[in-house]
């Protein structure tokens, strides 16, 4: 597959989970949503989450990435572990949104600086 198609899957995929976890969010805050409307949201939130793994993990191949893998990368996978916990963060304290959102978004900035610049330990 193509590596810029790689990177417009991977971005939708970012953009559905995150998507996922601001409904999350705000279903938290209202408490009034139908639960269908509530597994909705955490589906997509899951199913970014599944894409962003996959395309992410078909681009390091496209890059050439070997063992060990560059600390960017590991760094970008404790930020997705972190995004997909996050779901338990809006659903517990979403009297915090403001916070919260706050967190998603720094999650997001962390993850594309990563991806933009690169960066390496110790050189």
């Amino acid at each position: 597959m193509d590596y810029l198609l790689l990177k417009i899957i991977h971005v939708t995929g970012l953009a559905l989970a995150f998507m996922g976890l601001a409904g999350v969010l705000a279903s938290a805050s209202s408490g009034e949503m139908p639960a269908s409307r509530r597994r909705l949201f955490r589906a997509g939130h899951g199913i970014g989450l599944l894409i962003m793994l996959a395309s992410g993990v078909a681009l390091g191949l496209k890059l050439g990435v070997t063992h060990p893998a560059p600390f960017w990368i590991i760094a970008k996978f404790g930020i997705w572990l972190m995004a997909g916990a996050s779901v338990a963060l809006a659903i517990r304290f979403s009297r915090w949104s403001g916070i919260l959102l706050l967190f998603f978004a720094t999650l997001v900035f962390a993850a594309t600086w990563l991806a933009v610049y690169k960066p390496t330990l110790g050189q």
